[in-house]
């Protein structure tokens, strides 16, 4: 009995118990590969009607920021991710993000954002 589930309406099934690989039938086309890629194959198929293969998923490269900056205001963290860029700044308040030079920021909480003292 093959090791079967569902995502997204497609069936995923488990192919080659060695190498761990699944496959699903998306568009028409037999996808193959890891149960996060055929996921995300069928994910990228549902969303933008575009075939991609697991492999493709698996080759991006994500490089955190080496250089993040963060800085505490009367309670608020205001974060800077990018080395070279003073206007990179950002803050998250009661869910909206607002981005800008410190300066402008700090600015703004003054005027904006009531601070317990």
């Amino acid at each position: 009995m093959r090791k079967r589930l569902y995502h997204r309406g497609y069936n995923v099934e488990l192919a080659d118990e060695a190498t761990m690989e699944y496959s699903a039938r998306v568009g028409g086309k037999r996808v193959l590969g890891s149960l996060l890629g055929v996921k995300q194959s069928i994910d990228w198929w549902c969303d933008t009607n575009i075939l991609r293969e697991p492999n493709d998923f698996e080759k991006q490269e994500f490089e955190d920021a080496t250089a993040k900056r963060t800085e505490e205001y009367k309670g608020i963290q205001i974060m800077n991710d990018s080395e070279d860029d003073d206007k990179a700044w950002y803050m998250i308040i009661q869910g909206n993000l607002l981005k800008g030079s410190l300066p402008a920021l700090k600015q703004f909480v003054d005027k904006n954002v009531p601070t317990k003292q």
